[in-house]
């Protein structure tokens, strides 16, 4: 059986910008990282990614991936400050504060306060400088494992790999076990364009033995 054809994307000439559109529409849902990191100064730094994921879980790694802005081409905070700190702390982004995440997201200058503009709570971590997201239900301190770049153009990705340290799991989550329960958790995700996706509809299937 032959692979469906239709529309091609000659990624050696069709512009990135194009790319990157298709690729965020047919690679989804995405889970977002709220992701919290200081500078070198101290100053508090929130963003979220969509390009994230769990790498390793023994060790546990997860990674994220902060591209260079679309505009400028220019390094974004938070990938300047886990260059200069080798810190952060992962949020998981639940319907709850999704409207908030999204101001998170605003092209503030460099050294404002995302968790100001956005109205959300930085809480103290355990083991990092970065704050923890107080009111994400789950949060994960994490030390740079590695940073690897993909090239210095606007849109370039750069893959920041961290190991989790602490996992922070709000106790109202958890059921028979201390299993998550997705339906308490209502985390979010990105589709393409501005769409976000729920994941309340779940359904279950059994690996083969």
């Amino acid at each position: 059986m032959s692979a469906r054809t239709g529309h091609i994307i000659d990624v050696t000439v069709a512009p990135w910008q194009e790319v990157y559109r298709c690729l965020t529409e047919v690679v989804v849902p995405r889970p977002i990282a709220l992701v919290s990191t200081v500078d070198s100064e101290g100053r508090r730094n929130l963003a979220p990614f969509s390009f994230f994921n769990v790498v390793s879980s023994n060790p546990p790694y997860i990674a994220f991936s902060p591209q260079r802005s679309g505009r400028t081409g220019e390094k974004k905070d938070t990938l300047v400050n886990v260059e200069s700190t080798g810190e952060f702390v992962a949020a998981v982004v639940t319907e709850e504060i999704a409207e908030k995440v999204n101001l998170a997201s605003a092209p503030l200058a460099r050294g404002e306060d995302e968790f100001e503009h956005s109205g959300l709570t930085a809480a103290p971590s355990r083991v990092v400088r970065p704050s923890l997201v107080a009111e994400s239900p789950v949060n994960l301190e994490c030390r740079v494992v590695e940073i690897r770049t993909y090239g210095s153009s606007p849109g370039a990705g750069n893959l920041v790999v961290g190991e989790v340290l602490v996992l922070h799991l709000d106790r109202c989550l958890l059921g028979e076990g201390d299993r998550v329960l997705p339906e308490r958790l209502q985390a979010v995700g990105r589709m393409g364009g501005d769409l976000w996706v729920r994941s309340r509809e779940t359904f279950a299937m059994r690996r083969p033995e």
